[in-house]
């Protein structure tokens, strides 16, 4: 790309830099090695021979150092060959030993010659399952475990492999039995301590409301915290001190009080954190962001016991077990790829002897190959979710055949249910009277008891949507739209004024948002046409979102009015919709009908205006203006709930019977409903 020389110079300036800074520290990089080195060469003379089994990758700078070495030292290496590694046996003919493929070999580096040959015949054989969710691989995982076992293989010769190593927090959940030990240990930043020292960060950062409400869901006491300068420069020891003070810190203080139980891995980062940087100043703010990315590499050691070893590809170099499962051997994840091998193409790196993306995946490819090889038995497990396709690997191995398998799910969830199933609540005292109700309150009221209960009762509210409500913002734009012209003449002035107002009220530039804006204004253009002809019959706009409070059958309820209209001698309500008017609109079983808002705007205004008529705007079905039907018998049906509420003085919280009502509910887990069970 045009910018890619540039770039290549940044990074050069940036690590002439960091060398010159650390020097001038009295420090050093593993990366500075190569340029300033020297073979202990009194060490080398102690050892009669070395011998190396090498089974991975050696770097350039590697393989001088055992070149090096051999001059000094008889130096052998056992190395076995494949079509794997052959960037590997390319190297070693650079250096004058060429290598026959396909062979266990012992050769002399200092000699340059083979010492020993041997035919690689160890038989590649694997039983190969397809399931179709990535978690079922874990049932299956844990079921060829137990077979591996009863046929009489130890739990300490079986190895779990995880080439996506974030699967090990899937498996943590399901090993009920501490059965699995996990050699690449846990992740601290997903402990408590690490998660309470990142929500502090986050308030810090933003003080809004969302991250207090995070501070107090991990305990703080928020007036302790308002006490912390946060932006105030200090030392690294009084950045500790505090932290130590909140029972965040992991280790003991230098110089503090000692601690019996702590983190040694946290304690060794805490000691040369303060070595690092005891004479900079930083403010609170600071030193967190800098401690936060000094924990987040930090692992803790798996200590329950397991038995069965749960590895990530790169660990298994060089050792042997008599059972292996492979999960994950998907296309993409078997072999892994590295993003950093993406902004140096392989031409690049084939010219400046680095290792390319193909030299990679082969020597990912040669550890499953030699892991598969040295088995007894060996199972590999990939998932066909989302369009997964198996590794093409598998191909290469002549394990095609895949057999395509169920989970048994009681492996995963035989635990019994730790929900507490209770009875229907009772709401002993109710008192319709002492309730301002609105038309979506008696609503839910006579849909379902049970949301009526959660809502208004407990009064539990689902998290705010990230996404625009559709509804609400057509209803703002519409008031904002009538707020300065109660009426247009024409349909080019109206949809200009529409135009002017979704850019107004939707100023982002994302293309989600232009996608939605250009949409409206299609849908919009049938209801421009329609309202332009009600205009022109004399219709004004003379109130919008109007809201009212007052009193029916003895109840109070209140509401807001999309908009009304008049003319010379009428007065037309309107509510505008964006979805199905087909339930407030029947004729029918008008016993069972819940929804009563328009009966309430009805029974609100009459006595305010003369000749009243109630209708729908269909907005997105060319706004079409469709009259309230039947009004007369929903009028006495809300006329005969409101008795009913007021007779009520308790009732039975029960859910509702009619499930399509659970579909979009935000109740829906609470109450053990919904697709997904």
């Amino acid at each position: 790309y045009a910018e890619f020389g540039t770039h290549l110079e940044i990074l050069e300036r940036l690590l002439a830099n960091y060398h010159s800074l650390l020097e001038s520290q009295g420090y050093t990089d593993k990366a500075f090695v190569p340029q300033n080195y020297r073979l202990n060469e009194g060490f080398l003379s102690t050892y009669e021979s070395i011998e190396v089994h090498l089974e991975g990758y050696l770097s350039q700078f590697e393989l001088k150092l055992l070149e090096g070495i051999s001059k000094q030292v008889l130096l052998s290496i056992y190395y076995t060959t494949s079509k794997f590694n052959v960037k590997m046996q390319e190297r070693f003919e650079a250096l004058g030993v060429k290598l026959p493929n396909n062979k266990h070999i012992h050769f002399s580096l200092s000699d340059k010659k083979i010492l020993e040959t041997e035919k690689n015949e160890s038989l590649l054989d694997a039983n190969v399952y397809a399931v179709e969710e990535r978690e079922e691989q874990i049932a299956i995982a844990f079921r060829e475990i137990e077979k591996m076992v009863r046929s009489g293989i130890e739990p300490e010769k079986i190895v779990l492999i995880l080439p996506d190593e974030s699967f090990k927090e899937h498996f943590t959940l399901f090993d009920t039995h501490n059965n699995l030990n996990f050699a690449m240990g846990y992740d601290y930043s997903n402990g408590h301590i690490y998660k309470s020292l990142e929500a502090l960060y986050r308030y810090w950062q933003s003080r809004d409301d969302e991250s207090k409400k995070l501070l107090e869901r991990y305990g703080f006491n928020l007036e302790e915290i308002e006490k912390i300068p946060a932006g105030k420069k200090s030392e690294v020891s009084i950045f500790f001190a505090e932290i130590d003070r909140l029972g965040l810190h992991d280790s003991p203080l230098v110089n503090g009080e000692k601690k019996e139980k702590f983190n040694e891995r946290v304690y060794e980062k805490y000691l040369h954190f303060i070595k690092v940087l005891e004479s900079e100043e930083l403010t609170l703010k600071e030193w967190l962001f800098l401690w936060l990315k000094s924990l987040s590499k930090v692992t803790m050691d798996d200590v329950r016991g397991g038995l069965v070893t749960v590895m990530g590809v790169l660990e298994t170099r060089g050792v042997c077990f008599e059972g292996v499962v492979i999960v994950d051997f998907n296309e993409g994840v078997v072999p892994a790829t590295s993003s950093k091998d993406q902004f140096l193409n392989s031409q690049v790196r084939a010219f400046a002897n680095l290792p390319t993306k193909n030299d990679r995946e082969a020597l990912q490819k040669q550890y499953y190959k030699r892991l598969l090889e040295l088995a007894n038995q060996a199972s590999i497990i990939y998932s066909t979710s989302d369009n997964k396709l198996p590794s093409k690997f598998l191909y290469e191995l002549g394990l095609e055949k895949a057999q395509q398998t169920q989970a048994q799910f009681d492996l995963l969830y035989n635990q019994p249910s730790q929900i507490n199933v209770q009875d229907a609540p009772v709401v002993e005292h109710f008192d319709a009277g002492a309730i301002t109700w609105s038309a979506s309150r008696l609503k839910t009221f006579l849909d379902c008891k049970r949301k009526y209960y959660y809502r208004y009762i407990q009064r539990l509210q689902a998290k705010p949507e990230e996404e625009l409500n559709e509804g609400a913002f057509l209803h703002s734009l519409l008031d904002h739209l009538h707020r300065e012209k109660d009426s247009f003449s024409s349909k080019e002035e109206m949809q200009k004024n529409i135009d002017i107002l979704l850019d107004k009220l939707l100023p982002f530039e994302d293309s989600q948002t232009a996608y939605k804006k250009l949409l409206w204004k299609s849908k919009l253009k049938g209801f421009v046409e329609s309202q332009i002809a009600h205009f022109k019959a004399e219709w004004k706009v003379v109130e919008r979102e109007k809201e009212f409070q007052g009193t029916i059958g003895g109840l109070t309820f209140k509401g807001r009015i999309d908009r009304i209209d008049q003319n010379a001698t009428r007065t037309l309500v309107l509510d505008y919709k964006s979805g199905s008017t087909k339930e407030a609109q029947k004729t029918r079983n008008l016993e069972s009908l819940n929804d009563l808002q328009m009966s309430i705007y009805h029974q609100m205004l009459k006595e305010k205006y003369q000749n009243i008529n109630l209708a729908f705007v269909k907005l997105f079905e060319n706004g079409e203006i469709e009259e309230i039907t039947a009004l007369e018998e929903k009028n006495e049906r809300l006329s005969e709930v409101i008795v009913e509420l007021k007779q009520t003085k308790s009732f039975v919280a029960e859910k509702t019977e009619d499930l399509q009502k659970c579909k979009y509910c935000e109740f829906t887990l609470m109450c053990g409903r919904g697709d997904y069970l």
